[in-house]
């Protein structure tokens, strides 16, 4: 989400005649669009902060810091870093002409230099796309469910809502523009109008965005206690949404998930992905797992080590456990020993390595649908991603990149597909009553 966010900002600013820098050294505006979520994320703002700190001081440019660090930090960052110059909170990028304004204008009191709102709307940004045929989309922003570990619901607010028309007009017009995937974005996007019951829900949303003839659709992030089998069914009868679902589980323990306030069991994660492949044939999970919760035992953690070998995941993403200041497993103490966090870190690692190769040594020989994303210049390979959200290698023209091309697949490794390809596909258009089948699809 903040990729998008960063559009939005790229967008606004450029409307006030600002243009995007190709070096830093040539701008007159350096903007850090911040994540607060892990730790990591915040070491490496201070890094580049640092850095940057020592030419501030040689040349003159303005530095702005916005997002979740500038929501939750607030003065800390400005103790820390005086030279910043100005600071934006989660829903305040719009306030960003006037605060670089009130700066050219070396306004006296800094305090007219920030903008920390309570966040309780969805900006309103004009988005400057990196892309010319992928599109995000915001559905929701914030989360109400105050997972022990997580930030989001004090830096980002409680979840939001966008309404049904503004999403849908969006989605069509990047359609008109020729783009071929649009991802739909949230925090939980499972939870999508249960603020405003006059949005409906995320299965009717869906189905609402399924009608607009955009060849692919995707949606992240989900919650397995939000998830219905109403939107699994919408997934599978809608010819344009991909096969592909990120479900963060976090832990394999029921211990662990309780004291997370995750509000589900691992037998209930478990016979919701059974349900879910059941419904979408060939369906891709994807997961988000902690290791080194605070407490957590090595027989937590042989849980969810287990957990890998019966959920067979597509890929994890997997993170050692950081205190997040504010949030309730802050209060606790954190126990796990930095080097067990990373040996467990590496045995999630090296064993999903071992069941992705697996899983996907079943898709050989057979033909797959690949928007192609780019090319990587070493190799002399364009890459791109198929419905299910499986990277592929393959020869071929850099013309080809944006296209939605047929792949078949050759290889396998830990981290990729490789094919060959056979023609371009016709962009995929919806035809027939709901529950029939786009070219794409069907070409696979």
């Amino acid at each position: 989400m903040n990729s998008h966010k960063t559009e939005g900002i790229a967008g606004l600013l450029a409307q006030f005649g600002y243009e995007l820098c190709d070096d830093i050294n040539g701008a007159d505006v350096v903007i850090f669009n911040t994540c607060a979520v892990r730790e990591k994320a915040e070491q490496k703002v201070y890094g580049k902060l640092g850095e940057l700190l020592q030419r501030k001081r040689k040349s003159r440019f303005l530095l702005g810091v916005g997002g979740c660090m500038a929501q939750v930090q607030k003065e800390k960052l400005l103790r820390r870093y005086p030279e910043i110059d100005f600071l934006f909170g989660t829903t305040d990028i719009n306030k960003l002409p006037l605060l670089i304004s009130r700066c050219n204008g070396q306004a006296a009191d800094k305090k007219d230099r920030v903008s920390i709102s309570q966040p309780c709307r969805i900006e309103d940004l004009p988005y400057r796309r990196r892309s010319n045929f992928q599109a995000m989309v915001t559905i929701t922003e914030g989360c109400s469910h105050f997972c022990s570990f997580c930030i989001v619901p004090y830096a980002k607010g409680l979840m939001r809502s966008r309404s049904p028309k503004e999403i849908i007009d969006e989605v069509t017009e990047i359609t008109t523009q020729g783009y071929k995937e649009v991802l739909l974005l949230g925090q939980n996007v499972d939870a999508y109008g249960r603020d405003n019951p006059e949005y409906g829900d995320f299965a009717g949303l869906l189905s609402q965005v399924s009608k607009v003839p955009i060849p692919r659709i995707r949606f992240i992030s989900s919650h397995p206690r939000d998830m219905t089998i109403s939107v699994l069914e919408e997934m599978a009868s809608a010819a344009n949404i991909c096969e592909h679902l990120h479900l963060p589980c976090q832990s394999g323990s029921d211990r662990i998930l309780t004291a997370m306030n995750r509000m589900y069991t691992r037998a209930q994660f478990l016979a919701l992905i059974t349900n879910a492949r059941e419904i979408i044939p060939r369906l891709n999970i994807t997961t988000d797992l902690i290791v080194g919760y605070p407490t957590e035992s090595e027989d937590d953690f042989s849980l969810t080590l287990s957990l890998l070998e019966e959920a067979r995941f597509g890929s994890v993403f997997v993170a050692k456990y950081s205190p997040r200041p504010g949030t309730m497993s802050a209060n606790l103490p954190d126990d796990v020993p930095t080097e067990v966090k990373e040996e467990r870190l590496q045995k999630v690692l090296r064993r999903q390595r071992q069941i992705a190769r697996e899983e996907k040594e079943k898709l050989l020989a057979q033909e797959a649908a690949v928007l192609v994303e780019g090319m990587n210049r070493q190799e002399g390979t364009l890459f791109g991603r198929m419905r299910d959200y499986r990277t592929v290698l393959f020869p071929g023209d850099e013309s080809l990149i944006g296209e939605i091309i047929t792949v078949v697949i050759e290889e396998s490794s830990t981290g990729s597909l490789k094919g060959r390809t056979l023609q371009p596909l016709k962009t995929p258009e919806r035809r027939g009553k709901k529950g029939s089948r786009c070219e794409e699809r069907g070409s696979r």
